[in-house]
């Protein structure tokens, strides 16, 4: 009984030491962030992210013309974090992405737990291994020959959709349920989708997506490994999903080495990123993946298969992109006839990887996509937390709690930094009156307005930027380019109720946009077949 009482007196002594040193980081964090201006607690528990993550656009760009392009915003149980959206002060936090401020933890374990270990779940110098080892699958050279593979999962699905016209001149088509079926040209491998077939894989991704029951069952393991392992259909799923995903890296790690083995390389070369990633793992460099890393970056390559830029940044697919510029497209009938009549012209064959890249075959084409991912980037806000003491230097000078002005601030170890991509992306000061508005021809033409004061890709983050910039953003970019390419040229698209029908996001992983009068994630819409459409080159 006394060594029991021991023990448990010695556990309590710890635990109030912990508590103790807690309160000592928070209380010298919230000394230094007392001199940022920002909105009040208005909910001691959430403070104000409830507010922030619903409508993040609005909220900032209401708050920034209150506190300026730096303040703090109220977080969870009494901490502060910080929004960012001065562009000297993001071009420094996002040059030190990966190093001077780190993914958050709780992040980590949710993408570990989900996706295994890749650049994903990475920071400071295992990261920037896995990304050396990972940059030769992109490159140009790599990825030419990938626009056969984005092309052949383009026409597969004007065929399905072909089918559904034989007898009738219009459709109402699920577009989103249909893209998600699409085949992932990354993975180097056919689910069957298109042809009806469900696989684990694409199971337990919708259920991630679409169902809240899944997202629970992820953010308890963050703090609860081991439920992972209980027998929860949720959880049955997510293993069912990895287990799929390690069968077919085995699938592919043994065809590899078959051709790895015949010099008259009679087997297929599997132009795949993943299959690329393998081929990298036999070369002599000091920046090797080992096998379960090329498994993980294979995880998160197809785990990305709903957006351009996934929640962290990475390389994935253009679905949840593509879904907007099919909206847009619809809400602007002129401005889709005016892209089809460029697709059309000369000879409506397919681009090549290099047209796709330069932009200046379709210049249109290029506007239309870049527009899409301005308006309505995947990835709404980055979150980084502080790795150490900071000085982070600034655009233009902030107001500071007691009216002082200053041109820099201290960010104190620890502290939550936010980015809010789909503010900067839409702001009026950064790119005119009309940044709100879905207009193409912006980038046809110089843009007077100070939206160059940002790097990122063109300007917008949508790819992010610095050091974990998305990796993959020409591969995505080709990709949405060439799907929507072979869709425009070959159909008409039309909202349900006309270009005014309302269209809502569903929150979730990533918000994906719906009908406003659909309980699920629907995205329905008229379809027609362009007569004299392009066909297959």
């Amino acid at each position: 009984m006394l060594f029991s009482n021991s023990i448990l007196f010695d556990s309590l002594v710890i635990f109030a030491f912990s508590l103790a040193v807690a309160k000592l980081v928070l209380d010298r964090r919230s000394s230094h962030l007392a001199t940022l201006r920002g909105p009040r607690r208005n909910n001691p528990f959430f403070g104000r992210i409830p507010e922030f993550q619903g409508d993040p656009a609005t909220v900032v760009d209401r708050w920034v013309s209150e506190y300026g392009y730096v303040f703090k915003i109220p977080t969870l149980l009494g901490t502060n974090s910080i929004v960012n959206s001065d562009p000297k002060a993001v071009a420094h936090v996002l040059a030190n992405d990966g190093f001077g401020y780190l993914r958050m933890d709780s992040g980590n374990k949710f993408t570990r737990n989900c996706f295994g270990h890749s650049m994903l779940s990475a920071d400071k110098e295992d990261h920037r291994r896995q990304r050396r080892a990972t940059a030769p699958a992109f490159t140009n050279a790599a990825l030419r020959d990938t626009m056969n593979v984005f092309y052949d999962s383009a026409y597969k699905l004007k065929g399905a959709w072909d089918v559904l016209f034989e007898s009738h001149d219009e459709v109402t088509i699920d577009v989103q349920q249909w893209l998600d079926s699409m085949g992932i040209a990354g993975f180097g491998h056919d689910f069957r989708c298109l042809d009806g077939h469900k696989s684990p894989v694409s199971e337990a991704l919708d259920g991630l997506l679409e169902d809240s029951s899944f997202r629970v069952v992820l953010i308890i393991s963050i703090l609860f490994p081991q439920v992972l392992k209980l027998p929860l259909k949720q959880a049955k799923m997510i293993r069912r999903m990895q287990n799929a995903f390690s069968d077919i890296a085995t699938v592919l790690l043994e065809n590899f080495q078959k051709e790895k083995n015949l010099s008259n390389s009679d087997v297929e070369k599997d132009r795949s990123i993943l299959g690329l990633l393998l081929k990298g793992r036999s070369q002599n460099t000091n920046f090797k993946l080992l096998q379960d890393e090329v498994v993980g970056q294979g995880l998160f390559l197809f785990a990305g298969y709903d957006t351009t830029a996934s929640k962290y940044c990475l390389i994935t697919d253009y679905r949840l992109s593509l879904n907007w510029a099919l909206i847009e497209l619809a809400r602007h009938p002129e401005t889709q006839d005016k892209l089809r009549r460029e697709l059309l012209q000369p000879s409506g064959n397919d681009l090549t990887w290099d047209q796709m890249i330069a932009g200046n075959a379709c210049p249109y084409l290029d506007a239309v996509v870049h527009e899409s991912l301005r308006l309505h980037p995947p990835v709404e806000a980055l979150y980084r937390t502080a790795d150490k003491d900071d000085v982070v230097p600034l655009s233009s000078p902030i107001k500071t709690s007691s009216g002082k002005m200053v041109d820099s601030i201290f960010v104190p170890k620890g502290t939550t930094v936010i980015t809010p991509f789909v503010y900067i992306n839409r702001s009026e000061a950064f790119w005119g009156p009309n940044a709100k508005q879905w207009v193409p021809e912006r980038w046809l033409e110089e843009n007077p307005y100070p939206s160059k004061d940002f790097s990122g890709h063109r300007h917008i983050y949508t790819f992010s930027d610095g050091p974990r910039m998305c990796l993959g953003r020409m591969f995505a970019l080709a990709e949405f380019k060439a799907v929507l390419s072979v869709l425009i040229r070959n159909f008409t698209f039309e909202l349900p109720s006309g270009p005014d029908t309302p269209i809502v996001l569903q929150k979730g992983i990533l918000p994906r946009p719906k009908l406003a009068d659909e309980a699920g994630c629907v995205l329905r819409m008229r379809v027609r077949q362009v007569t004299g459409g392009g066909e297959q080159s």
